[in-house]
């Protein structure tokens, strides 16, 4: 046979596959038409009246739904007094209906409409949300629910179980917060970090504290916000009654918690897993599962036959809450608690293997994307794979064990490229970044049109991140090969890499970043251009020069028998105002004011003037220095005056027990100070201070 003949037989079967699966979403698409009012809603969850926003005054917003073949227009009205956006994630579509507001869509300004037009091509499980700001944090997420023309898979009901993190603060408060101190919520959420647990817990915790001190990484935590409710389709507590024994039901489950990972347990049985982030896996069963910020799993449960009414639970990483779905009727049957971490004998690494699943992509990407649905015929029957069994585990590690149905293998002839990121941060100051650098900081990632472009993922910080990429489903290779899972997003454990590759089809700029919303705001994205057909973007580029790096205020103001002392600062992603002041009750004072440029995680450089007046006489000096951070994370402040002088100074802190901290400090002109603080709550503390200039006293402390 000659290589013309085969060309004909190629683009014959080429030809009668498409006409196969294309025509049948040719003859019955439609346009799927829905309309909504973006405002505000008084809304109680927690016990506290908060302003939230809503989405046809619902929280979440309602469910869209549509048919492969379909063409979805979705008109939103904008009654705020603020602008808003909606990005459809994990859709593939256009890039000027993407959604991320200045980079491929106009935002929605006050007042104003907008609507969204684009095909559906593939089935799945999606959401929608807000790409403004922290509005997502505050009510504005959805559910998308795209069909295949034949259904996959046999089940009796379906439910979307929309997971989500409640806080009655502002959002604007938490990440101030957060920037102010890197702990703020674990007395909170019980998990304070303090030197009498550690005690308590015995040699290893002790070592592990230690350890970690000396590689300059602090107490560790599993999540950052402490969250006043954890809720299931906007409820801590919801009944799916219309169910009877014996039913198989599909729960549609997607994480849209703004920086909550969840583990899901059903008490009836094992949950069937059959798609991840809206792409089909082949069926695993398993007793946990758990979804990281902005994926989606689906999942079967069959309610069992015994009449009793059982539980499906989602709890919160970190332990700190779960909401419950409850189905069927009759004597309740809880799911299994998850157990709280003891984060004393877990070290960082041990932290990193607390994970769960991935995915993979096919022959074609495009064909597994776009017929994904295609990828299991069941035809009604009980779930199988290809005349295998399913494989049963108790939880997933690392998308270990998820795999695509189909190959998913990218075409061999294609012109490679490679992205390393490091994923990087500082806890402390509370700034998340690849290689070292935020977003207002870096440049776009160059990318061409038809290449296979591969990612090297390095966590070297010690939480994890659930990073999605905009515009694009890429293979996760957890080790399944030709078979690696589909996905849109990916969590990175900590201290540990993931890889993940896909073909460049698109064009213009598409969003990456890290999916906990705080982490995104702090930093932690990118934007990923082809650079052969480049978006218009400078409107982004702009927005992000003029408000893309807020300075974040604070004040501690002490009262003591002694003094009158504390601190007024001021922070941005590399720069810190700082003012010292002490006054005592006979007039003598020391003012100390700096600027600081952070130029890495440890490592600062800065200058300033030092005010003093004691005994009548007052003295004024400039100041340039360095400051550094030692191993067991000590403090050091090396200085020059402008008379000449050398100063050197060592400090930390110490947290004793849950609200109880030591702070010392001491220099070479022999100065020193001791602070032993008791909390009363994050707006007050009493303090004892000794001071070498202003002696002893005790007081309060009001923190701003």
């Amino acid at each position: 046979m000659d290589l013309t003949t085969t060309n004909h037989m190629k683009f014959f079967l080429t030809l009668s596959w498409l006409m196969l699966f294309i025509l049948p979403d040719v003859a019955s698409s439609k346009t799927v038409t829905y309309e909504y009012d973006i405002d505000y809603k008084t809304i109680n969850i927690a016990g506290k009246d908060v302003n939230a926003l809503s989405i046809n005054d619902q929280i979440p917003a309602p469910t869209i739904s549509a048919t492969v073949g379909d063409t979805l227009r979705v008109t939103f009205h904008n009654r705020l007094d603020v602008e808003t956006s909606v990005h459809w994630h994990g859709v593939l579509l256009p890039n000027a209906q993407d959604g991320v507001p200045r980079l491929t869509t106009a935002p929605i300004k006050p007042y104003s409409s907008h609507t969204f037009e684009f095909p559906i091509t593939h089935a799945g499980t999606y959401w929608y949300h807000s790409h403004t700001g922290l509005q997502e944090q505050r009510g504005l997420y959805g559910s998308l629910v795209f069909y295949p023309h034949k259904n996959n898979y046999y089940y009796d009901h379906e439910k979307v179980v929309m997971l989500s993190d409640w806080t009655n603060e502002s959002p604007e408060n938490v990440l101030r917060h957060l920037k102010r101190e890197d702990d703020y919520y674990s007395l909170k959420k019980d998990t304070v970090q303090s030197w009498d647990k550690v005690i308590r817990n015995g040699p290893r915790a002790i070592r592990n504290r230690l350890n970690n001190a000396w590689i300059r990484m602090g107490p560790m935590d599993i999540s950052d916000v402490g969250y006043d409710a954890f809720l299931i389709n906007g409820h801590r507590h919801v009944e799916l009654e219309d169910v009877n024994p014996g039913d198989v039901v599909r729960l549609r489950i997607i994480n849209a918690g703004a920086s909550s990972y969840f583990y899901v347990n059903y008490s009836g049985g094992p949950l069937t897993l059959i798609e991840v982030d809206g792409m089909p896996v082949s069926p695993i069963k398993l007793n946990r599962l758990r979804l990281a910020i902005a994926e989606t799993f689906d999942v079967l449960i069959t309610i069992p036959t015994d009449g009793r009414r059982y539980e499906f639970r989602a709890t919160a990483e970190d332990t700190s809450g779960f909401a419950s779905l409850m189905m069927g009727q009759g004597e309740t049957v809880p799911a299994p608690a998850i157990e709280k971490p003891n984060l004393f004998l877990m070290d960082h690494s041990m932290h990193a293997s607390m994970d769960h699943g991935a995915m993979n992509q096919p022959d074609s990407m495009e064909e597994a994307i776009h017929n994904g649905h295609e990828m299991h015929k069941h035809n009604g029957s009980a779930i199988e794979d290809a005349g295998r069994s399913i494989p049963e585990l108790e939880t997933l590690h690392e998308y270990h064990g998820i795999r695509s149905p189909r190959p998913t293998t990218l075409n061999a002839g294609n012109s490679s490229r490679e992205v390393r990121l490091e994923l990087t941060g500082n806890m402390e100051r509370y700034v998340w970044t690849f290689n070292n650098k935020a977003l207002t900081e870096a440049d776009k990632i160059l990318i061409r049109k038809g290449e296979n472009v591969r990612f090297v993922l390095n966590n070297k910080t010690m939480m994890h991140h659930p990073l999605h990429l905009h515009g694009h489903f890429f293979r996760v290779l957890n080790g399944e090969g030709d078979y690696s899972p589909l996905k849109h997003t990916v969590n990175v454990p900590p201290f540990q890499t993931v890889t993940i590759e896909f073909m460049a089809n698109e064009e213009k700029d598409w969003f990456f970043h890290c999916h906990n919303l705080y982490h995104m705001k702090a930093g932690m994205a990118r934007v990923i251009r082809y650079e052969d057909n480049p978006g218009n973007s400078e409107d982004f580029d702009d927005y992000l020069k003029r408000y893309g790096d807020p300075w974040y205020y604070f004040a501690d103001i002490g009262l003591y028998s002694n003094m009158l002392a504390g601190k007024l600062w001021a922070m941005n992603l590399r720069n810190s105002l700082e003012v010292h002041y002490d006054f005592d009750w006979d007039k003598n004072y020391e003012v100390d004011a700096t600027y600081e440029r952070h130029l890495t995680r440890f490592f600062g450089v800065y200058g300033g003037g030092k005010f003093e007046h004691n005994k009548g006489e007052s003295e004024q000096t400039a100041t340039i220095g360095i400051r550094y951070i030692l191993p067991m994370l000590i403090k050091t402040d090396l200085r020059f005056d402008s008379e000449g002088k050398f100063r050197f100074q060592l400090g930390s802190e110490l947290q004793l027990t849950n609200r109880t901290g030591f702070k010392w400090y001491w220099n070479t002109d022999d100065e020193y100070r001791v602070i032993l603080e008791y909390e009363i709550n994050k707006a007050w503390s009493v303090t004892a201070n000794y001071d070498s200039d202003f002696n002893g006293g005790i007081g309060i402390t009001a923190h701003f």
